[in-house]
């Protein structure tokens, strides 16, 4: 069973129009755009691509990650939002997801295996919603394989991609005006490209 908790604002954001009549509308549409994002880190994975800043060799930075796959219809029709509550004009509630038997198994190799256990947090502003908790997760994937790739590589690479699957259930959180996502993974290596010279 995947099970995490998650929230959204009662009130529309600034500069967001809320035109629902129904008070629990705002929230529960904003809960159902983050889940997929979520549960597809929790079940298939993330794939991402990292290329490293390097002020003396002039590279800008440039980090990207997309789901290994892109949950269904049918699968997202499985999950529950169970027990929700209201503290503060926040809309919390629980997402559970019952794995299949392949998603099991996926899972089961993922854990049993011994891959690098990485760890980071990122932020981004609450006001761009849906946009903002990607920007976080995607800051917290990105300082969890730099952390990883300062650790253990010896020189800086040109660019480092892989795969990683969320190992526990993501901590969303405010602070100061802005999310705050921790987000843990067991990561796999794909490729990694150094410079031939300087």
């Amino acid at each position: 069973m995947v099970r995490f908790a998650i929230w959204a604002s009662m009130e529309a954001f600034p500069g967001i129009e809320q035109v629902e009549k129904d008070a629990y509308a705002l929230p529960v549409k904003k809960i159902r755009e983050i889940t997929p994002l979520i549960l597809s880190g929790m079940v298939y994975g993330w794939k991402f691509e990292y290329v490293p800043y390097d002020k003396a060799r002039g590279v800008q930075e440039y980090f990207e990650f997309t789901p290994v796959h892109e949950l269904s219809k049918e699968e997202m029709q499985a999950v529950n939002y169970e027990k929700p509550w209201i503290k503060e004009s926040i809309m919390n509630c629980w997402v559970e997801y019952r794995r299949t038997d392949p998603q099991l198994h996926i899972y089961k190799g993922w854990a049993s295996v011994l891959h690098p256990r990485i760890k980071g947090e990122g932020y981004a502003p609450l006001s761009e919603g849906f946009e903002g908790l990607q920007k976080a997760c995607a800051e917290a994937l990105k300082y969890a394989v730099r952390n990883y790739e300062r650790k253990w590589i010896k020189t800086k690479p040109k660019e480092i991609s892989g795969t990683v699957f969320m190992s526990q259930p993501p901590k969303i959180g405010v602070d100061a005006g802005r999310y705050k996502v921790t987000l843990d993974f067991f990561m796999e290596t794909d490729k990694i490209v150094e410079y031939k010279t300087f």
